[in-house]
């Protein structure tokens, strides 16, 4: 099984989950250059994912791109689900963060109007008890599905302010200290982060 990505794109999700469960082994990770050499645009890469967007997932013939459904199939095939109402919610999770949480949070035009609400409820969610994850008490699928997400939002908008959520913050910091995520997902804001200020650096630099 290859995952095609790039430090930079949602594939340090997969990473992440991949391995939370102990299946690295099992995945060949191929970092694409997204840079002069464009890969993710080259004809043979768009065989895989038509789009030319990272990440995408090899497995024999099956082509899959999009991280939520890399990540839901990948626990399928290495039997993460017990149940279908477990698979359901992880589903479900996986379209909140797809669709409800990026379009409230990464679309600036909609931020004021939707986030608030969205931000709100989610707090509440993980306030119900000391430690909690987005579906139930124990880690699993559901919060590198949504965690990953809400791990981006320092680094890529850093003018967002999270302290009326202290719930989802402490939340946050939880995953943030989790050794594979502080690998995969954590040094990929970072980097984000650390480009985003050099780009500030030199454009104050050139005013001068």
């Amino acid at each position: 099984m290859k995952l095609y990505t790039n430090p930079a794109s949602r594939g340090c999700f997969v990473e992440w989950y991949v391995s939370e469960i102990g299946k690295e082994s099992e995945v060949e990770v191929v970092n694409l250059d997204m840079g002069d050499k464009r890969e993710h645009k080259s004809d043979w890469y768009k065989k895989i994912n038509p789009f030319g967007k990272l990440p995408a997932l090899e497995d024999g013939d099956l082509k899959l791109f999009e991280s939520g459904a890399i990540i839901l199939y990948i626990a399928e095939k290495y039997g993460q689900f017990k149940s279908p109402a477990e698979r359901a919610r992880a589903q479900q999770w996986a379209l909140f963060a797809n669709s409800t949480l990026t379009q409230a949070v990464f679309v600036e035009e909609w931020r004021d109007r939707f986030m608030p609400d969205m931000m709100t409820a989610l707090d509440a969610l993980l306030g119900a008890s000391p430690g909690a994850h987005i579906d139930g008490p124990e880690f699993g699928i559901s919060d590198v599905l949504v965690g990953g997400y809400l791990l981006y939002i320092p680094a890529y908008l850093p003018q967002v302010d999270l302290s009326p959520y202290p719930h989802v913050q402490a939340y946050m910091k939880r995953l943030a200290e989790r050794p594979h995520c502080a690998a995969t997902v954590v040094a990929s804001a970072s980097g984000k982060r650390t480009a985003a200020a050099a780009a500030a650096a030199t454009a104050a630099a050139a005013t001068q």
